[in-house]
């Protein structure tokens, strides 16, 4: 009788080692269109056409910001990972980026409006976060049933760029590097079209009549983009300066 019951446990025991557990289990593969993230876009694609509401009642479009750097975080008050991960954008991205450009705006999913503001006061952030009634802008870039804490880095010509998916910090540092370089490169462009359009003024200063409304309209113009040269330059030793690890 011993022995019975000692080959039923040594039995059982086998049966419950050999049973796959969640985790050893095959993964499910994604639905057609979706990668393994939750994605339903990829780096390279252009971005999804958006509009956002803020609880004041602004608003403000994918068309509007498109020409600058963009970074949308989306995140929701009941998140524990999004809690984890927003002092480290406010403190990394949003205060050193701010002043170079960067279009940084959080997307609350599916909270009403006194909950997300409340809920930005909580988290101390000071970059702006937007309603998303329905998830609709969320659903734009993941698939339903996909996890919220999700970043997405658009460049200046609308182009996907960066994608992360929860809080990891090799992850994050790798996307403040592509942020620091995407406005590295925008700052750039910026500064070669300022050339060119000073050159092309100098030489119709130097080729023209001296005394006329044109020219003293002209010499205004050269007087304007040499300033706004002189901001680029003092950004761009700013971006220098602050190169990521």
């Amino acid at each position: 009788y011993s022995l019975t019951i000692f080959l039923v446990w040594v039995s059982a025991i086998s049966i419950l080692c050999c049973t796959p557990t969640k985790e050893r289990q095959p993964k499910k593969e994604p639905s057609p269109g979706v990668n393994d993230r939750g994605y339903i876009v990829k780096v390279g694609d252009h971005s999804p056409d958006f509009s956002l509401e803020f609880p004041d009642g602004s608003t403000t479009s994918f068309e509007q910001l498109k020409g600058n750097v963009i970074m949308l975080q989306f995140t929701a008050s009941w998140c524990s990972v999004c809690r984890e991960e927003m002092p480290h954008i406010e403190k990394e991205i949003w205060r050193p980026y701010k002043r170079a450009g960067l279009k940084l705006i959080g997307i609350d999913r599916d909270e009403a409006a006194d909950i997300v503001t409340r809920f930005g006061k909580q988290m101390k952030i000071s970059y702006p976060l937007s309603l998303d009634i329905g998830a609709e802008v969320f659903h734009q870039f993941a698939a339903d049933g996909a996890g919220v804490t999700r970043n997405i880095i658009i460049n200046p010509a609308g182009k996907i760029v960066f994608l992360t998916r929860l809080y990891d910090s090799l992850e994050f540092k790798e996307m403040i590097r592509v942020i620091h370089s995407q406005l590295e490169e925008k700052n750039n462009l910026g500064i070669k079209g300022l050339l060119n359009k000073i050159s092309a003024l100098q030489s119709a200063l130097s080729s023209g009549p001296y005394n006329s409304t044109a020219t003293y309209d002209k010499k205004r113009l050269l007087m304007k983009l040499k300033n706004e040269l002189r901001k680029l330059d003092q950004l761009q030793s700013y971006l220098n300066r602050n190169k990521p690890d």
